[in-house]
């Protein structure tokens, strides 16, 4: 059974970073070959410090199988063989720098 594991993080685009600009942060889903928690967490903050963000915090992080996948997305599905060919993916959400019409703010 094939297996890997997904890491959650919420990060903040790190000064310089051409996103700093457009974007006031993001939650980025790091799927992984690496299956040790620890590791898999370090992976991760490696990778998206490469990529320009700077980690705020680890949401969430499990391993999954192709069968946790039943009823996931096509874009689940894909990432998750994705990560097994390349060892990695990073799929990237982002948050605009200002608020939106009708965002709350407190």
């Amino acid at each position: 059974m094939q297996t890997i594991r997904l890491v959650m993080l919420d990060v903040l685009p790190s000064p310089g970073a051409p996103a700093f600009a457009e974007y006031g942060g993001a939650t980025i889903n790091v799927y992984t070959t690496e299956l040790a928690e620890e590791e898999a967490i370090a992976v991760a903050t490696r990778e998206i410090t490469e990529a320009g963000w700077q980690l705020q915090a680890v949401d969430e992080t499990y391993l999954l199988t192709r069968s946790d996948l039943a009823d996931a997305t096509p874009e689940g599905v894909a990432y998750f063989e994705q990560a097994l060919l390349d060892g990695i993916v990073l799929v990237v959400y982002t948050y605009p720098a200002t608020p939106q019409e009708g965002d709350v703010i407190h």
